[in-house]
């Protein structure tokens, strides 16, 4: 049974997501798009909201830019951003979309929280959904989709999920209540300001099988993000992030790493899409990097004033 009074809805995911409450999709963010009226936006992580100052960059390539950045995304938040905040936005003037990302993201990063997406995605997202149950369920989607249908063991899930998870907060929890424990660790021990900088990367280099191209593109977002943009007669232009580097230079790059990059820049072009690799730029020297791969305030401006000198071509 169903929490009483649990405002529970279908996820837009319904082969790989449980029935749950959810957030409403963010209106107000689409409407402000529309409002603007960009003919370009920026989409990504924390990469490019560290890299690209709108304001600045709008001023510079006398466009209008918007930044749709959410930090730590997946690649599944950056496409529902660009789909249901850009390309089916009525943005009448849009002409281009901008991707920023590290390594191997567009096409291995396809596990996501649920209700990370919430806030961007619409009632019903079957492309999404079918990527995602590729990836996790392999073969088996179609069954999984018509055992949850038969068994509706997602009410049970329901039901038990916050039991199970409560029970070492219920035994821990001596002179505070469970409840109060809980809230005090997420917003108190572990708070964001409470993190001190650091140099390592929250993004871990690839490897393995991770830096098969061919072997991942086509379970991957990244076809559905170029057939979006065909359809919607938008260009499309990817930044390869430059990771941090090395106080001797540009940071180290395995062999399976540049096959990599180099067979994900032939998908692109071959597509016409713009792509770009930022690896091995003399302006971007260590001390333009704050913590892990992400660049100073000060290295912002410069990144943002650059952007708009090199890439002036993409942005006319």
């Amino acid at each position: 049974p169903a929490p009483r009074g649990a405002d529970i809805r279908h996820s837009y995911l319904r082969t790989v997501e449980t029935p749950r409450p959810r957030e409403p999709f963010d209106q107000a963010a689409a409407d402000a798009v529309r409002d603007v009226q960009p003919q370009f936006v920026v989409i990504g992580d924390s990469m490019a909201g560290i890299r690209i100052d709108p304001l600045q960059l709008s001023r510079q390539s006398r466009t209008s830019v918007v930044g749709l950045y959410q930090q730590g995304s997946p690649v599944a938040y950056w496409y529902l951003a660009f789909k249901n905040l850009a390309a089916e936005n009525d943005l009448k003037n849009l002409r281009g979309a901008i991707f920023f990302f590290r390594d191997d993201q567009l096409t291995t990063q396809v596990q996501v929280t649920p209700g990370s997406l919430d806030r961007v995605g619409r009632e019903r997202e079957p492309e999404l959904d079918r990527v995602l149950a590729a990836n996790r369920l392999g073969g088996f989607a179609d069954v999984h989709r018509a055992a949850r249908n038969v068994y509706q063991f997602d009410r049970t899930r329901i039901w038990l999920e916050p039991k199970l998870l409560g029970a070492p907060a219920d035994m821990a929890a001596t002179v505070l209540p469970p409840a109060d424990l809980l809230k005090a660790i997420n917003t108190d021990v572990f708070a964001l300001d409470r993190l001190r900088p650091f140099e390592a990367a929250d993004l871990a280099a690839a490897s393995g099988g991770a830096l098969d191209f061919d072997a991942s593109v086509d379970d991957s977002l990244l076809p559905e993000i170029i057939r979006l943009a065909e359809r919607s007669k938008i260009r499309l232009a990817f930044i390869r992030v430059q990771r941090r580097p090395t106080a001797a230079g540009p940071p180290p790059q395995s062999p399976e790493l540049k096959t990599y990059v180099d067979a994900l820049k032939g998908y692109l072009e071959a597509r016409g899409a713009y792509f770009h690799d930022d690896w091995g730029d003399p302006d971007e020297p260590l001390s333009a990097y704050a913590d892990g791969d992400h660049l100073t305030a000060e290295g912002r401006i410069r990144y943002t004033q650059r952007f708009a000198e090199r890439h002036a071509r993409f942005l006319q």
